[in-house]
């Protein structure tokens, strides 16, 4: 769908930037359509390819919060608000003091403008793309991987794995940022994203 979007403006090519799962979906579609594709940026992601068991997976914390969800009334806005906050809160990392008002605004503005609260937690239906599994040495395009040390969703061994397995992959470190990205870091992935684009 968004090559197409793509070919309705005219455009043949495009750099593709990636957080998490659209990290995910960002090499399958440099593996596809590599003629589409001039650059990869992934963002706290993980790899196109089959489970890894030397990989740590997700932090057991994450899993235990998120398991409260099933006790939520969804259509309740505060609760759904003190949910999303403590959830970001715990994603965070180190790096930064977490600014509760700024996610608390966020949080709720998502709840606002959002019809199904619930669909948030889609992405963990996806299926389909066996056959792109294990081939990220064939992705030609430049590629930048950029994950926080204190990831807990993917953690920071994702990257590592990334930068191995795609051919000439650059690796920016946050040092003690977490899944979710501090707006401190902002300026530093946005440099790092325009040096890698700038051709």
């Amino acid at each position: 769908m968004q090559l197409k979007c793509l070919l309705a403006y005219g455009i043949q090519s495009a750099h593709v930037v990636g957080m998490s799962l659209g990290g995910y979906l960002a090499q399958l579609i440099a593996l596809k359509r590599p003629q589409r594709i001039k650059s990869l940026t992934l963002i706290a992601s993980e790899r196109l390819a089959e489970v890894d068991p030397t990989i740590p997976s997700i932090d057991p914390s994450v899993l235990n919060y998120h398991a409260k969800a099933s006790e939520l009334d969804w259509t309740n806005r505060e609760e759904v608000i003190e949910y999303k906050v403590g959830a970001w809160r715990l994603l965070s990392g180190s790096a930064h003091l977490f600014d509760e008002l700024t996610i608390r605004e966020l949080a709720g503005g998502d709840f606002d403008r959002t019809p199904n609260p619930t669909t948030a937690f889609n992405h963990a239906l996806l299926q389909g793309g066996e056959r792109w599994l294990n081939r990220l040495d064939e992705i030609a395009a430049p590629t930048l991987v950029i994950h926080g040390t204190e990831d807990l969703v993917l953690p920071y061994a994702h990257s590592l794995a990334l930068k191995a397995e795609i051919p000439n992959a650059e690796l920016l470190a946050l040092s003690g940022t977490g899944h979710e990205l501090h707006r401190n870091d902002w300026a530093t992935i946005i440099e790092a994203i325009q040096r890698h684009t700038a051709f």
